[in-house]
């Protein structure tokens, strides 16, 4: 009887003890790409000598599909601690040039009041921006190599990747995943309507849906649980409700759907967990030498980690939801007036790929202005530091031509909105603003040739 109902029944402690000793782990790509993300060195070497002793013991496997992943996304991850470091630290030292501006602006505007008393502001600001450089350097010393994150993921996945399915096998999953997404089946149905996951992804010979990648992935785990005739258990950062049981936001266990298909059509068990729940248990149950406060530590920048992408998730595909209500109108306004294609060309060819996909989403069946909506906000939070570096390099020009006019753009720079979407649209319209101005500059230079 417990068979029928595996994924509704707890394992028994023996069954707990007895998968750990016999499982193959196995990762995925969110818990690789994580190693580009955590704060501390020590953090970093502890987890990853756990799962270096599983592949010594041969007890690590690595589905084609979660290299593959990694592959595709590692290289725009490497990077994120050292740009928010730098990125707060300009920020910081850029508020030298604000008051430098300010109290030449009003200077300017008002040549009859005293403005020399409020230099010191200036003066504090350029000791305390040596501070920051300081700080900056003490923090971006302390964070963890990424080239050598970078050589040791490589060495880990070496010999223990799985093969790719041939293009006939992806095919098939594919059309069974459009009946499995229709009835909620997991894992991946979450996936449907992101529109990260949308249009296809292309290496070699292989071509495959990006919405199907998470069940690509799970029968991948399913054929290596029948070859090895081995348990599973699958260490993922996964959050969504094709993978797990929730009680509101706590994670209860794996969706029961899952552990009974595992157990049909493999007769193994399988268990997942998220980072800090692996470790804690791997100390338990693998004598892994990690302390207490190690874990704490791991838990607090995996919970860090966490509230960052929640973050994100939740801006970025609510265009209607992610604004205050004052700000409507003026993104509307905004809005209105676009260029798409302007707004493209700040995209990969990959991400312009996706968009395309959602815009397209919007227009097909019910028309979906809300889905319009999401798609642009999308592109304008995968480009937004394009649109700064073109803003900014455009600036720089402009620098050059017309003291005043620059001036007046870098005030409204400094004064931008904090929210993404109404700040990447106010950054286009300037920017289409100054490129019209250095042609028109560049005319009245040059002469107009009639």
């Amino acid at each position: 009887m417990r068979e029928m109902f595996q994924g509704f029944i707890r394992y028994t402690e023996k069954e707990y003890k007895e998968l750990w000793d016999d499982a193959l782990f196995v990762v995925d790509t969110n818990v690789l790409i994580n190693f580009y993300k955590y704060t501390t060195k020590d953090t970093y070497k502890m987890f990853f000598d756990i799962l270096k002793d599983l592949k010594n013991k041969q007890k690590l496997y690595i589905p084609h599909q979660v290299a593959l992943e990694y592959f595709h996304n590692y290289e725009k991850n490497m990077f994120l601690q050292h740009e928010g470091y730098k990125k707060l630290a300009s920020k910081l030292v850029s508020l030298k040039d604000t008051a430098n501006t300010s109290i030449r602006s009003i200077e300017s505007e008002y040549p009859f009041i005293k403005v020399d008393d409020f230099r010191f502001l200036v003066k504090e600001l350029e000791e305390a921006n040596k501070k920051v450089q300081e700080q900056l350097d003490i923090e971006l010393k302390a964070l963890p190599d990424v080239k050598e994150i970078q050589e040791n993921i490589l060495d880990l996945l070496d010999g223990i990747v799985g093969q790719p399915y041939a293009q006939r096998k992806i095919h098939e999953i594919e059309i069974d995943g459009e009946i499995r997404y229709t009835h909620e089946v997991p894992p991946g149905w979450a996936d449907k309507n992101d529109p990260d996951k949308q249009g296809f992804r292309n290496y070699g010979a292989m071509r495959y849906q990006k919405k199907y990648g998470d069940l690509i992935m799970w029968h991948q785990m399913i054929d290596k649980a029948k070859n090895s005739s081995k348990p599973i258990i699958f260490i993922t950062e996964e959050k969504k409700d094709d993978w797990w049981e929730k009680d509101k936001k706590a994670f209860k266990k794996p969706q029961p759907q899952l552990v009974q298909e595992f157990l049909e059509k493999t007769s193994q068990k399988f268990n997942m967990f998220r980072i800090e729940k692996f470790v804690e248990n791997a100390k338990l149950y693998l004598n892994a030498a990690v302390s207490e406060e190690q874990i704490e530590k791991l838990t607090t920048q995996v919970e860090n980690i966490r509230k960052s992408e929640e973050k994100e998730y939740s801006s970025k595909f609510r265009f209607n939801k992610a604004f205050d209500e004052e700000n409507v109108d003026n993104i509307t306004s905004l809005k209105k007036s676009l260029d798409v294609n302007k707004l493209m060309g700040f995209l990969t060819a990959e991400e312009k790929e996706q968009f395309r996909a959602s815009v397209g989403q919007a227009f097909t069946g019910n028309l979906s202005p809300d889905k319009y909506n999401e798609a642009i906000s999308w592109a304008i939070h995968k480009s937004i530091n394009q649109l700064e570096d073109s803003f900014k390099e455009l600036l720089g020009k402009l620098g050059l031509k017309n003291h005043d006019k620059v001036q007046s753009y870098l005030a409204t720079f400094n004064s931008l909105p904090t929210n993404t979407v109404e700040k990447g649209l106010l950054l286009l319209k300037y920017i289409v603003e100054i490129e019209k101005v250095l042609w028109e500059i560049e005319l009245t230079e040059e002469g107009f040739p009639f």
